[in-house]
């Protein structure tokens, strides 16, 4: 049996094609982590999602870009429909500007 290499990469192709995966039509869930805070909220809205942020650590007056996502809540499990808005809750953790006073380390004093 002899191989044409004419015919080899058009057989490829072809196998590519009807192997690839469909793309999916739900937009794309952020990581809670990968980006600072602000970034994900932005992203939530842009899917129509109102977003509800918890307060978990950290001074609420911080700017969210210096502040971290630890978790995202979406009850209903499912992407926003045209009609309403669902409600995600989005977990932040800030940093307080109180603890960087004294440059990070703390100062005690034993009996």
């Amino acid at each position: 049996m002899s191989l044409k290499l004419g015919t080899l990469p058009a057989g490829l192709m072809a196998a590519a094609v009807a192997f690839s995966p469909v793309a999916a039509a739900e937009p794309v869930w952020p990581v809670a982590g990968a980006e600072d805070a602000q970034a994900t909220v932005d992203d939530l809205q842009s899917q129509g999602y109102d977003v509800q942020i918890n307060w978990v650590s950290g001074l609420p007056s911080v700017q969210l870009y210096r502040c971290k996502v630890t978790g995202i809540h979406n009850p209903n499990h499912s992407p926003p429909t045209g009609d309403t808005l669902d409600t995600v809750y989005v977990d932040v953790s800030c940093p307080n500007p109180d603890d960087d006073y004294w440059g990070g380390f703390g100062v005690g004093i034993g009996f």
